[in-house]
């Protein structure tokens, strides 16, 4: 915007320039140079102006064609979606397998802080599931930042996932895994070293999604464990 301003206050200048000339050769009776006084300040003033105008066109092309990235999610405030509360209902949380297909071990058991009953966390079944996961249908789409994850809470069992992946859908059929920046790989992220202790992790960027998965690749004794999601609604 100034660098127009400042080419139209040379135009106009040069243009006042034009006038004068015009009219002092007017003036000493010299009608024939009239037309060339007059244009003479404006031959002298074209460099000038090619460069002023080249100025002009290359900020409008960056002020026009240069865009701000779109694709950064933000939250204005994180919190937990209702793992821990029951906001989310037990009908959305599901899992690979449970121990011995028992209820009391199910996908259910995976909210975080939960203590009644047995067992006190999600547990796979391991004799028949080597690649166990737990998911969460958060019922539309949201923007997820983060997991706070923990052990099985109940008796004396040492059971914790010490590390795993997240994968996150838009329909709970195609799913995207979350990687670290410039990584096509799966990230790898650091889970619990006792039952209790909440590890919050949060994720490399936001991503907007209807189901999160989490997917146990290390564990201590058992892949058991109770978790929160981390985040806030789409629309803020």
């Amino acid at each position: 915007m100034i660098k127009m301003k400042c080419l139209l206050i040379a135009i106009f200048a040069v243009l006042a320039q034009c006038c004068l000339f015009a009219a002092a050769a007017h003036d000493n009776g010299d009608c024939d140079s009239v037309l060339e006084a007059a244009l003479r300040p404006l031959y002298s003033q074209l460099d000038v102006f090619r460069d002023q105008l080249d100025v002009v066109k290359a900020c409008a092309h960056v002020s026009c064609c240069t865009k701000a990235p779109t694709d950064v999610l933000e939250c204005t405030e994180v919190g937990p979606f209702g793992m821990e509360d029951g906001r989310i209902p037990d009908a959305n949380i599901t899992a690979s397998s449970m121990w011995s297909n028992r209820a009391d071990h199910g996908p259910t058991r995976a909210r975080l802080n939960l203590q009644a009953g047995m067992a006190s966390a999600w547990c796979n079944d391991e004799a028949s599931d080597p690649d166990p996961w737990i998911q969460v249908d958060m019922g539309s789409n949201v923007i997820i930042t983060g997991v706070i994850t923990q052990g099985r809470g109940d008796g004396n069992w040492p059971q914790w996932v010490t590390e795993f992946k997240v994968a996150y859908s838009d329909d709970g059929q195609d799913w995207t895994n979350v990687t670290d920046d410039g990584s096509s790989a799966p990230m790898k992220f650091p889970g619990n070293s006792d039952k209790n202790t909440h590890v919050t992790t949060t994720f490399p960027k936001a991503f907007q999604a209807r189901f999160l998965r989490i997917l146990p690749t290390q564990h201590n004794t058992h892949s058991s464990m109770r978790f929160e999601v981390l985040g806030c609604n789409s629309h803020e």
